[in-house]
């Protein structure tokens, strides 16, 4: 992940170099940010997408700016001292897609964005889940003991 954040930090220095270039030197450009030169011709160009808008466009349901507006309604709730649960999130979700979200989408979202979400109760939502998972075997222990 770190490589590919790199990567694309390369890439956006070459688009800036390329940008106050009077002609644009594609192959000198590419080199000098050792990047591949095809990748930043299409890049610059606007046909070809970086990774993150092509997974936000064709693997996510939510745009990363759908995502961002989500994000802004998680955190004000939370602000505000309410802190929205899994069914208020899907439902935001649903609205701003005009779709359905599946089952999952919730936890995956808050997993991908947890560096965002300032909810506690959204981020904790897999140690809830784990020690639910345990429970049975913590009742266990205690009725032996």
């Amino acid at each position: 992940m770190a490589h590919n954040s790199t990567y694309e930090a390369r890439i956006e220095a070459a688009i800036d170099d390329l940008e106050s270039q009077d002609v644009p030197k594609y192959r000198p450009t590419a080199n000098k940010y050792n990047i591949n030169h095809t990748t930043l011709r299409r890049r610059y160009l606007g046909i070809q997408l970086s990774r993150a808008t092509a997974n936000s466009e064709f693997r996510q349901r939510l745009t990363i700016a759908q995502e961002d507006v989500l994000i802004k309604h998680i955190n004000d709730f939370t602000d505000r001292g309410l802190p929205p649960t899994v069914q208020i999130v899907k439902n935001l979700a649903e609205e701003i897609l005009h779709d359905t979200v599946g089952k999952n989408w919730v936890s995956d979202f808050v997993r991908r964005k947890k560096d965002r979400i300032r909810s506690l109760y959204l981020r904790n939502i897999d140690s809830l889940r784990i020690k639910a998972d345990y429970a049975p075997i913590f009742k266990q222990f205690y009725d032996q003991v």
